[in-house]
């Protein structure tokens, strides 16, 4: 299989672990607020990384790119608390939609910050997804709420994140992408959380471990797709993040998929099917 496909692959793989990551973290924001999930999220998701750099002996903030590093380091965690902000403000579903509207921009960025070429196929296929993602989640009147706005500037701010993470996959390994983040979002999410920081229970812990593993395994899929392939290409890759949520609805609350659902997966499949044909084009 090309390379630019196995890409593609590996971000539907890393999206689809991502949405069990933020379920996880949805579920303990009403108990331990915002602030106090981002910093145990992000330090389990720190940890195997830390791990495998002591492991392998390499020192992951060796660049020569430290300003750029750093620069996007810092915009994924601002990106990052848009989000959970805006989960804690709005349901998951409406959060999930808009910032879902991230692959819309990046396309238009790719074009205009890597000079990617413009292919109909891959504006179709997130035209089509995004189509497939409103059909079966269906956002409410949510749509207006703060949370909302807090959730469009994480989807901008993703697409962004996206075609900068793309324009350092040239010369940075995953590990140095991913160290200046973690170490960013660590420290913000540090001071944010010392004055409200509550007791928590060892079985919330573990969940949260848990959840920060996945996470961690979901940003290196993703970081690694993008040393594989277009960002472009991969913007509709993300939409299969439907799939573990409708997991989610089964499994957990018995709740079969409907007619919307399954037409809204539908959309989905056909659009990005389109674009992983094209990888090796790009």
């Amino acid at each position: 299989m090309d390379s630019k496909k196995q890409g593609y692959l590996f971000y539907i793989f890393g999206a689809c672990l991502y949405s069990f990551s933020d379920a996880i973290m949805k579920h303990f924001m009403p108990i331990y607020g915002v602030h106090q999930v981002t910093f145990f999220r992000t330090i389990f998701r720190f940890l195997p990384f830390l791990l495998l750099a002591f492991y392998i002996g390499v020192n992951p903030l060796k660049s020569n790119k430290v300003k750029e590093n750093t620069f996007r380091a810092v915009l994924a965690s601002c990106g990052t608390y848009a989000f959970m902000c805006a989960y804690s403000y709005s349901s998951m579903t409406d959060v999930f939609v808009v910032g879902l509207t991230a692959a819309i921009f990046v396309i238009p960025l790719s074009i205009l910050i890597l000079k990617e070429k413009f292919y109909p196929k891959n504006v179709f296929a997130v035209l089509m997804g995004f189509s497939g993602i409103c059909l079966a989640m269906r956002p409410g009147r949510g749509m207006l709420d703060i949370g909302i706005l807090f959730a469009v500037i994480g989807a901008v701010i993703s697409a962004l994140n996206q075609v900068i993470v793309k324009k350092l996959s040239f010369t940075e390994s995953e590990l140095t992408i991913i160290f200046y983040h973690n170490i960013s979002l660590t420290a913000i999410s540090t001071i944010t959380c010392a004055t409200t920081f509550t007791a928590i229970t060892l079985h919330h812990i573990a969940l949260l471990f848990v959840g920060g593993v996945i996470g961690a395994i979901a940003q290196y899929s993703i970081i690694h797709a993008f040393k594989m392939s277009s960002s472009s290409g991969l913007a509709s890759a993300g939409y299969f993040m439907l799939i573990p949520n409708t997991l989610f609805d089964f499994f957990l609350y018995d709740k079969a998929p409907d007619a919307y659902i399954i037409l809204g997966l539908f959309l989905i499949i056909v659009g990005s099917f389109q674009a992983f044909t094209i990888q090796s084009k790009l």
